[in-house]
């Protein structure tokens, strides 16, 4: 049976993604070592989109009345190399500014459940052209589908039966696909996540240390939870994707964990601060942050200048 704690975090993200967005305030709390800020509240956000259809990119304006030029954004599809056969929808933000090697790339994971579309609904693009105007080192941000018929609760991990491929789709596919002819150094690429997905950007960035500098996880879990059986209850795959049994591997990265104050799912409850203490234990130093606000797509947004100071802290 799934985690009924699963189901009401569902309500509660469908709820909060019932009202409209509004203008974040605020500048971005100063991080230091392990030290807890609390960022400006954060804007609502908008309901995601269901459509998975490829959109075509924006134009590099200026906002109206703002002066801030605007990054272009683009939904693509890459194949999933699942079972199913099908293709994968990549949300994908690109700042206006050239690419190149040098261009920095976020890998953005989203929760369960939920879509690509998730950070453009929460108001994205427009946090990230503020940051970059305001003197931010702009990057890039691509948020690939994690969703699957198969094993829908996908943790962003492979499945022991072969089926679905989320680890391998995201490093051998959605990489050089994302990259292209510029491809990033691991000094250049950051993962992050929220809920689930601050879950597998976690163990994402364990398990591929060479891949990603930093590691964002927000709201998220550090254990095995796997309702839906990706791992089919067997050892090997428990130990092999619980990040909590591999603090070790990130003594070369940067890690930020976000933790929200209203937080009421018992899976992620605690989380954010077992963690830190493993990692201190192990002689690192990952910081952490108690943000305003819920499990919600807007406690996230209000997270953007954290966010953006944490990483161009990294660059």
């Amino acid at each position: 049976m799934r985690n009924p704690a699963r189901w009401q975090r569902r309500a509660a993200l469908v709820a909060a993604s019932l009202v409209g967005p509004v203008a974040l305030a605020g500048a971005a709390s100063a991080l230091a070592g392990s030290s807890t800020a609390a960022p400006a509240s954060a804007p609502s956000a908008a309901a995601p989109s269901a459509s998975s259809a490829p959109s075509a990119p924006s134009a590099p304006l200026a906002a109206p009345g703002s002066g801030i030029p605007r990054g272009t954004t683009e939904t693509i599809e890459l194949p999933s190399g699942d079972a199913d056969g099908r293709d994968r929808a990549v949300w994908i933000y690109r700042p206006a500014v050239p690419d190149s090697s040098d261009l920095p790339v976020v890998y953005f994971l989203h929760g369960y459940p939920g879509t690509q579309d998730d950070l453009a609904a929460a108001g994205f693009p427009a946090l990230l052209d503020a940051a970059f105007a305001a003197g931010a080192a702009p990057f890039v941000v691509v948020a690939p589908n994690g969703r699957s018929d198969l094993h829908p609760d996908t943790e962003w991990a492979d499945s022991t039966d072969g089926k679905v491929k989320l680890d391998t789709f995201i490093t051998q596919t959605l990489i050089p696909a994302v990259e292209g002819d510029h491809p990033r150094d691991r000094a250049h690429r950051a993962i992050a996540g929220h809920s689930m997905g601050g879950y597998g950007a976690m163990n994402l960035g364990l398990r591929h240390p060479d891949l990603f500098g930093q590691i964002v996880s927000i709201a998220g879990y550090y254990h095995i939870d796997d309702p839906d059986l990706m791992g089919g209850n067997t050892p090997a795959w428990a130990e092999d994707n619980s990040p909590d049994q591999h603090v070790a591997a990130g003594a070369g990265s940067r890690i930020l964990l976000i933790a929200d104050a209203e937080e009421h799912d018992r899976l992620i409850i605690g989380e954010a601060l077992r963690y830190q203490a493993l990692a201190q234990a192990d002689g690192q130093t990952p910081a952490y942050v108690l943000a305003p606000g819920g499990h919600t797509w807007a406690m996230v947004a209000g997270q953007i200048p954290t966010i953006v100071t944490f990483l161009d802290a990294g660059w």
